[in-house]
Parts: structure tokens; C-alpha cells; sequence
């Protein structure tokens, strides 16, 4: 009985420790189906065209200090604990067009943040994100470059000023430049808690009228494990607009594990060619999960 009562007590004590454990280290991937619907409505009749598209994604993620996860939800250890870090990540997909070649592309990259943190940084709490992306659907390549400066305006709110250099390297479009003014804040409650994100950005290219995006969302954590979200976005450039939806959920199986699900959905505005008129409907349906250790 003794032998037993001890096994039983030194289980739940392994356990107790696991859900206090830190990490260093974060492996994630994810698998998106997607679909492109247009109709084409002219006065003799409609045509319909539907292009499918699978990504396969992968990251990892190197924290340069222990993330302390007893702060509130596993899903903003990071976030909560200002953690700096760095990431690589890569993505392989393809789409398959009904009426063309199917063409596939790659995205590689990596990003990382920096915070100033520790007793008696006069800079404690400011900020710092850089990243460069390379995109290559089909046959094109283009090259992402970004930085952003922020802070900490409160231990759990971060205001961050970002800027983005697009630069198509074999195609005759223009470079772009992008600004955008982003804000995050974490509401902790008794059990779980409260994010919420909000972003207004402008892009500029040469001859072509500004483009202007804005974010809202947040996610809901019932508890330290589980939370659910969604998050709407609206495009505009002149007078043709894209309003953009998801909804998404995460969960934390258990310290070290998490699978996440997500639907979003894209509304561009119809197209009117005079007697014609063309309609899209974009979406995708994303899987994923994440090891930490």
C-alpha cells in the first residue's frame, strides 16, 4: 500500500513539475487546403473557375532565454514573458488551376525580436523586430525585407512602428514600401484571459494609388490552454476593396504539445467589365500543431 501511495505521489509530483517547465525551444507546422472561386456573369450565362491550393509550412524558433510559462496562457508565454527571439521558417505548396498549368512556389525566411530587458537598462522594455522573406511562386521572386521599433508601454501591452521594402526581382512590377502602426494588449483574468490586436497600415507604389489595410482581433483563453479567436481585415486601394475573415482555436494538450485550427475567408469586391461582371470567393482551412521543449 505504501509502495503504491509513494508511485502515486511521485507521478503527480513529475506532473506538477512538467506544468511549471519552461522552454527554450519551439517546432511548428501546419497544412493549409485552399480554394480560389470566380463566376464569370455575362448576358449569355455564367462561367465558373475553381483553383485548389495545398501549403505545406514549416518553423522553429530559438528563445535566447528560458520562457517563463507560469504567467498566463501557454499560447502568450512569449508575449507575456518579453522573450526575445529568433525564427526561421519555409512553406512548399501548389495550385492546382482548372484551366492552366498547375504551378507551385516556395516561401523561406526568418525574423526575430529583440527586448531590451534586466535591472538598470535605461532602454528596458523597447523593442526591436527584423525580418527578410523570399517568396517564389511560379517563376517569380520576391524579396521581403522588414524592421520594427516598439516597447513595452505597459508589461502587457506592446505598441511597435514597422516598415517593409517589397522588391519583385524579375517581374516589371514595382517595389513597394510599407508602414504600419501595431498594438497588442493582454488582459489576464482569474482563469485564462484576453488578447486583442489592432493594426493600420498604408503601402506606397510608384504610379499606382495608395493601399490601405487595417486589422482587428483578439482570442478568448478559457483557460491557460484553450483559446479561441477571430480576426477581420479590410484592403482598399481607390475604390476596390477585400474585407477578410477568420476564426481560429488553439489547444494545449498539455505543457509541451499544441494542435491549432483555423477557417479564413476572403471577400474581394465584384469586378464590373461593362456588360460582365466577375465574382471571387476566396478561403482556406489550416492545421496545425507545435512541440516545445
Amino acid at each position: 500500500m505504501f509502495k503504491k501511495t509513494a508511485i502515486i505521489a511521485g507521478i503527480g509530483l513529475a506532473l506538477s513539475v512538467s506544468a511549471q517547465a519552461d522552454y527554450r525551444w519551439e517546432l511548428g507546422g501546419d497544412y493549409s487546403a485552399g480554394t480560389t472561386d470566380t463566376e464569370l456573369k455575362t448576358p449569355l450565362g455564367s462561367r465558373d473557375n475553381s483553383n485548389d491550393a495545398d501549403i505545406f509550412s514549416a518553423s522553429g524558433t530559438y528563445y535566447l532565454e528560458n520562457v517563463d510559462t507560469s504567467k498566463g496562457p501557454l499560447g502568450e508565454a512569449a508575449f507575456l514573458d518579453h522573450a526575445s527571439n529568433i525564427t526561421l521558417f519555409g512553406s512548399d505548396g501548389e495550385v492546382e488551376f482548372s484551366n492552366f498549368e498547375n504551378k507551385d512556389g516556395q516561401t523561406y525566411g526568418a525574423k526575430g525580436r529583440y527586448v531590451a530587458e534586466g535591472p538598470g537598462w535605461k532602454l528596458s522594455g523597447w523593442l526591436m523586430d527584423v525580418g527578410y522573406e523570399r517568396r517564389e511562386p511560379g517563376n517569380a521572386e520576391i524579396d521581403i525585407y522588414n524592421i520594427g521599433i516598439g516597447n513595452y508601454i505597459t508589461e502587457n501591452t506592446t505598441l511597435v512602428l514597422n516598415y517593409a521594402k517589397t522588391e519583385p526581382n524579375n517581374s516589371p512590377n514595382p517595389d513597394a514600401d510599407s508602414y504600419s502602426l501595431d498594438v497588442e494588449h493582454m488582459w489576464l483574468l482569474s482563469s485564462g484571459g484576453f488578447k486583442a490586436n489592432a493594426s493600420y497600415g498604408v503601402t506606397t507604389i510608384t504610379d499606382r494609388d495608395d493601399v490601405d489595410t487595417y486589422k482587428v482581433g483578439g482570442i478568448w483563453y478559457l483557460n491557460n490552454n484553450l483559446g479561441f479567436g477571430a480576426n477581420y481585415q479590410h484592403t482598399s486601394e481607390n475604390s476596390y476593396e477585400i474585407d477578410g475573415y477568420s476564426v481560429f482555436s488553439e489547444w494545449f494538450i498539455n505543457e509541451s504539445v499544441a494542435v491549432n485550427l483555423a477557417y479564413e475567408e476572403a471577400q474581394p469586391d465584384d469586378i464590373d467589365l461593362g456588360n460582365s461582371k466577375l465574382e471571387t470567393d476566396i478561403s482556406a482551412v489550416t492545421l496545425g500543431a507545435l512541440v516545445r521543449f
